[in-house]
């Protein structure tokens, strides 16, 4: 998980195709600014090698998550401001499942014609499907099950899962995970969680965050404020239930319940 507290934009001259050309490169640094600026100039050298002909420079190359990163909570988590003004919990290896409809109950072919359609709701069907496969399969993980505006999020405890494994992306895929999320968490080496609402979703008008900022943030730093004054009134999720293992949570859960307001009757955002 390559998340910083500096941040950089450099615009280097490289060579591609026998002429110089100006690219932009992000540097990002947890030592100072000085060394993101290191950091933007060496990627660039790095771009222009590639360019020239070094095919696997970038081979096992792992996603920056370029965002502010607001705080730390120990050296595997962290909370940053995401594009659209979200704050987002990054963890290194407690596995969250993002689940947003439930697996096909028909199958294909003349067989699939002839099933009935589940009557039940689809994030009933999510809870279900989550529930049988922790009590039948995955029996030595306890699963937080928490609804959401979609469908359903999921804490995986009893074990740490690194993302990049391709037993948990199977394990994932299983659960059937959206696969644009799991995608992410293989790129980005972390999972990630929504911890404020969306703002279409609580009918707030929107901003586009840049970042590193440049220049007067005024502005944003107004939007932020109001942004989550609002977010009051939401929640990003509801506790479910917990099922499988018995695993007591961590201080990460304690705080991602307490930050999405699973506590609260409140519209989900």
């Amino acid at each position: 998980m390559k998340i910083y507290k500096y941040w950089v934009v450099e615009k280097p001259q490289i060579l591609i195709d026998g002429a110089q050309q100006e690219i932009v490169c992000y540097g990002g640094s947890n030592v100072s600014v000085e060394d993101a600026r290191r950091v933007a100039r060496e990627k660039a050298q790095k771009i222009e090698r590639k360019i020239a002909g070094e095919k696997h420079l970038f081979e096992d190359y792992e996603s920056e998550i370029r965002e502010e990163l607001l705080q730390t909570i120990d050296d595997q988590t962290a909370v940053t401001r995401n594009r659209y003004g979200a704050r987002v919990l990054n963890v290194e290896k407690m596995m969250i499942l993002d689940i947003d409809k439930p697996k096909s109950a028909t199958g294909g072919g003349l067989a699939g014609l002839f099933k009935k359609k589940d009557p039940r709701p689809p994030k009933e069907q999510i809870f279900e499907m989550v529930k049988t496969l922790a009590t039948n399969k995955y029996t030595d993980y306890a699963f937080r099950i928490y609804e959401t505006y979609q469908g359903a999020r999921v804490i995986v405890l009893g074990r740490d899962f690194d993302p990049r494994d391709s037993q948990t992306r199977k394990m994932m895929d299983e659960f059937n995970c959206d696969p644009l999320y799991t995608l992410l968490c293989v790129k980005q080496g972390c999972y990630r969680a929504r911890l404020t609402p969306k703002p279409s979703r609580m009918k707030f008008r929107g901003y586009k965050v840049k970042y590193p900022r440049e220049g007067d943030d005024g502005e944003f730093q107004r939007w932020v404020l109001e942004y989550e004054s609002v977010s009051r009134n939401f929640s990003v999720c509801r506790f479910v239930e917990q099922v499988g293992a018995g695993h007591s949570v961590n201080g990460v859960v304690r705080f991602h319940d307490d930050a999405t307001g699973i506590d609260y009757r409140q519209r989900l955002a």
